[in-house]
């Protein structure tokens, strides 16, 4: 994360990564196969960080999707801290793999949000631990991380402002989670 602070992705060299952990670079890839290994492996901890930050200070807002707002906040909040780590997480995820690269075939979206994830943190947040998230809510909170992501992206790219990200996240979770209203049948 050093590393990503001071220049990004590209700055997170496996070789120099090894230097600073002392361990022999075949004992890095051993555990971390790729650059992009060794990035999911701490986003995965800036995760489990937001995690314990939710359950120390609850989210305030009164409604589900506020609650998943205020999350989406929170996870940004840490990206504006440290650019270079935003640039390197989101950059791991999120740039297409060469064209004549083989690629796996995707998996098909899980019916649950995965126990550590952004989605999986919202809904929490959301509707609380005790609740069982449906498929459709889980769709729902897949599409606000993809569009947390792409506007983090957006930031970094001086395309938008922190004050539109918010109001961004705000509205997209109230038009995704507000409940069905009655229809009287």
């Amino acid at each position: 994360m050093a590393l990503a602070t001071r220049g990004g992705y590209d700055a997170v060299q496996m070789r120099e990564v090894a230097r600073i952990a002392e361990v022999a670079l075949s004992t890095l890839y051993r555990y971390y196969p790729s650059k992009d290994a060794l990035l999911a492996a701490a986003i995965q901890l800036q995760l489990d960080e937001l995690r314990k930050d939710i359950a120390q200070r609850p989210p305030r807002q009164r409604t589900p999707e506020g609650r998943a707002a205020e999350v989406l906040h929170r996870a940004f909040r840490a990206m504006q801290y440290n650019r270079g780590w935003a640039h390197a997480a989101l950059s791991a995820f999120h740039i297409p793999k060469p064209l004549g690269e083989r690629h796996e075939e995707a998996a098909p979206l899980a019916e649950t949000p995965p126990p550590t994830s952004l989605a999986e943190l919202m809904g929490r947040a959301a509707w609380g631990p005790e609740h069982r998230i449906t498929t459709a809510e889980y769709r729902a909170l897949h599409m606000l991380e993809a569009l947390w992501s792409s506007s983090v992206i957006g930031w970094l790219n001086d395309q938008i402002t922190p004050e539109y990200f918010e109001e961004r996240m705000k509205f997209a979770a109230r038009r995704l989670l507000a409940p069905e209203p009655e229809t009287g049948r």
